[in-house]
Order: C-alpha cells, then structure tokens, then sequence
C-alpha cells in the first residue's frame, strides 16, 4: 500500500488480490478510510454479503455501461429518484416488497403504468448487467417481478384532409420560419423531427437526407422527391439551417383542431407517414429500413393499414355474398 501526498492532495494506489484500488482525497485519513471501507466490504462480500447500497451500484452500472446509452443523463436521474424513494437500501436486500412499494406510491402521484415497466426496466438492467459482468455475486432480486400489462395506445394519424388543415394552420399563424419545412419533410420521409431539425445544409445531397445520430445508432439516407429537395435547398439559403421548432410544431398542431392522442404532437408526422405508406401499398419490410426500426416487431403495428391485411374477414365471414348469395353449409 502506498499513501502519497501529491501537492494539495493524498493519493492512495493499493491492491487485494489481484484488484487495484486508487483514491484521491484531501487528507491522509480520508486515505485511510477508504482503505479501511474496500478491506471491508470485501471481507463482507467473501461472507456471502454485499454491504454496497443501491446508489453506488447504479453508479458503478452507470460508469461502466449507462453513459454509453443515447438518455444516459436521464437514466440515471430516474434511477436515483428510484433508490431515493427507497431510502437507498443495501441493493442485495432489495426485494419485490420494495418494488411493489414503489409502484403503490408512484401511482399515488399519478405516475402512469407505461412509465412503471420503464423503470422497471431500468432497475433489472442495473442488476442483470452487474451480475452479469462478475460485478456483483447475487443474482437480480427483481427478476420475477411482471411487468403490468397495459392497453395499446390507438395509433393516430392524419388524413390527407387533416394534413391540408395542418398546413393551413402552420402557414398562416406560425412566426417560426422552418415548422412548414421541417413538417413537410417527415411526412414525406417518415423521420423523427429531432432527426430533421438536426440536419444541416450538407446532410441534403443528391435529393437525399442524410440522418446520423439517430434513436437506433444507425445512420440512414431517406430519398426526397427532386422538388421537395430543391424546395429544402431554396429554404436553407434564403432562411438558414434549421432551428429548435418543436414546441412552435406543437402549439400549431393544437390550434388545428385535428384529433391527435395525448403525448404525440410531431411523432403524428411519423405515425401518418408510416400508416399511408402501408395503405398504398407499400412493403412493410421497406418501412422497417426507412423508419430505422432495429426490430421488425416495432413496425408491424403498421401493418394494419395494408389493404390486404385480414381481408379475409370480409371475404370468409358468415354473411359473406360471394356470387349474390349467403354461404350456406
């Protein structure tokens, strides 16, 4: 063990086994104590306990695998807000009382069902990765905990009318000069309005969007229609790359009047685009590619709208009229 003062601070480097520990602290004790809390907890861990409590765990989680995810900040602010409601126990004593517990409180604050499976999710990721990483030697406490079944959302989009409306409405009361551009662009494609307020001139090339840094990680290239894509080139030039529009999006949909559902406002743009693009006909392979779905699961909800899709209802129903008559059997 080697205790070292380096200018204003003491630094510790020393290892147990074959695992090296170094801290940085403004005086020798502190040195020492955490010496002495390492020795420790390593003692209690060899005894079949870990005495580590939950928020060091969802720190040790976040340093070595949370910050690589796109939300990570926010990841990590919902998992404390979780440790927090539950006093921050030692995370091995943890059991399916305590999530219980949580959900019974956080629905008292009106915490919807959907948001209790996400931080669920969340809290079985810490754990699994852990465990499965050798850095913790219990398994996930959690693990047969069930998420809540919820209803599916109904799955809005715009008709062609509404679309006219939307249009009319963003033209005439908007002082935002890019939401008519940027909303005529994911109808037309399908992205996500974060992934075209993001786009700078040069991600528009050979009547192409070019989209990078995306939900999935992967890069995309949506093609434009020539017109379109000129008319994307013209409003860059005369009114400049695209600026934070979202909200001015959102307040133009309101005034509408089109019927949307609660907690969509520009992902409607996706949704209709993706529902007219199966009701013309499209293939819903080609839709998974365009719309960067890593998992074709995510896209068959659109299936649906496929003029083909469960016609046989009609066709082989009971009542069902082929050459004039009732099919009688």
């Amino acid at each position: 063990m080697g205790i070292k003062k380096a200018g204003q601070q003491w630094k510790i480097d020393f290892r147990i086994g074959e695992k090296r520990f170094r801290h940085t602290a403004k005086t020798k004790i502190e040195c020492i104590q955490f010496r002495d809390k390492v020795v420790t907890q390593k003692k209690s861990i060899a005894a079949g306990h870990d005495p580590r409590h939950l928020d060091e765990m969802i720190m040790l989680w976040y340093e070595s695998r949370g910050v690589e995810l796109a939300d990570h900040q926010r990841t990590l602010k919902n998992l404390m807000r979780f440790c927090e409601t539950l006093d921050n126990p030692v995370a091995q004593d943890v059991t399916p009382r305590d999530w219980h517990h949580y959900k019974r409180i956080k629905r008292d604050e009106g915490m919807g069902d959907k948001t209790l499976n996400n931080m669920l999710g969340y809290v079985n990721a810490v754990y699994n990765f852990l465990h499965n990483n050798a850095l913790i030697e219990y398994s996930n406490p959690l693990r047969s905990i069930k998420k809540i079944k919820i209803h599916e959302k109904e799955l809005m989009y715009l008709s062609r009318e509404e679309i006219d409306i939307l249009f009319q409405e963003i033209r005439q009361g908007c002082i935002n000069k890019h939401v008519y551009m940027i909303t005529k662009i994911c109808l037309s494609t399908g992205a996500r309005w974060g992934e075209i307020e993001s786009r700078k001139n040069h991600h528009f090339q050979n009547n192409q969007v070019h989209l990078s840094y995306t939900k999935s990680k992967k890069n995309r290239v949506i093609p434009l229609e020539p017109s379109l894509f000129q008319e994307v080139k013209e409003h860059i030039e005369e009114r400049g790359e695209f600026t934070n529009s979202q909200e001015a999006f959102r307040r133009a949909l309101l005034r509408s009047g089109v019927r949307t559902v609660k907690g969509q406002a520009s992902h409607i743009l996706r949704h209709t685009f993706a529902s007219h693009f199966m009701m013309n006909g499209g293939n819903i392979r080609v839709l998974q590619t365009i719309l960067g779905h890593s998992d074709i699961k995510m896209t068959e909800k659109y299936a649906k709208f496929s003029k083909d899709h469960l016609t046989d209802a009609v066709r082989l129903n009971p009542l069902s009229e082929p050459n004039g008559h009732f099919v009688d059997r």
